[in-house]
């Protein structure tokens, strides 16, 4: 009986600090009691024993309670005991299965993304130029631009200003104001293209794996010779892809806004 009336109370702790969570300005004990239904005596015991070990704290001078910071102290150890490779490997290995071709796993490192994992394709004898640790720009990738289609434009046009924009290929873009078109597009469709801007016949499909947030650090590509990715294929590797990123984006507690 004890424990049953632990685990409720546990349940309704939660409860409590999933709505403190949610809530922009805080909420008072009589906004908490009316929202789940509990008295206001079992809130106040409850807010004061979570205050006590810091997931909330209270306005002293207007009684309104928030979440507290221990939150994303835990946070932050969660995300650093993240292996962000190993949880993609299963989700990358069938995704190239399904499509039969390469497929990457970047992330965003200062002005780059680096390649830090790598699904080769047995398909046809091409291989991708890219290796694990290689770098290239933010801007002329589709990883790339699928990572800054998540970020607000302030940021976005601060990394273009420091960044080294020139033609990797003759497909490159290095107008900001078409790369800004570009990023609506990407925002729109819910995926970004690599147009041989990065290389050669070579043509990408990419989404971002955002964070709790809705913003992304990485990133997952399919990338396969332009021969094989005309316009229709592109739109067939879409739904792959995009199931492929949710499920990485669910495992490391992130959440997918995909229209």
């Amino acid at each position: 009986m004890a424990e049953s009336s632990s685990v409720q109370s546990l349940d309704r702790a939660f409860d409590l600090l999933e709505l403190l969570c949610k809530s922009r300005n805080g909420m008072s004990i009589g906004a908490l009691s009316a929202a789940t239904g509990l008295h206001k005596s079992t809130v106040h015991r409850l807010l004061s024993s979570m205050c006590t070990r810091g997931y909330v704290q209270r306005d002293t001078a207007t009684s309104i309670y928030r979440a507290g910071m221990r939150l994303c102290e835990l946070s932050s150890f969660i995300m650093d005991n993240l292996d962000v490779v190993e949880r993609a490997r299963l989700p990358m290995e069938r995704l190239s299965r399904e499509t039969e071709e390469t497929v990457h796993l970047v992330m965003q490192e200062e002005r780059d993304i680096v390649y830090i994992h790598k699904v080769e394709s047995d398909r046809g004898a091409i291989r991708m130029f890219s290796r694990i640790g290689m770098r290239r720009p933010l801007y002329c990738t589709g990883v790339g631009k699928a990572i800054l289609a998540t970020w607000p434009d302030s940021e976005v046009h601060a990394l273009w200003q420091e960044s080294d924009v020139r033609p990797w290929t003759a497909h490159t873009i290095v107008s900001e104001d078409a790369f800004f078109h570009e990023l609506e597009r990407v925002r729109r469709l819910g995926y970004a293209l690599d147009d041989e801007e990065n290389e050669l016949g070579v043509r990408c499909i990419a989404a971002a794996i955002p964070d709790y947030r809705g913003r992304a650090s990485y990133a997952v590509s399919v990338s396969a010779p332009i021969s094989r990715m005309s316009d229709e294929r592109i739109g067939l590797l879409r739904g792959p892809l995009l199931s492929a990123c949710d499920e990485i984006a669910s495992v490391l507690g992130g959440s997918m806004t995909r229209m």
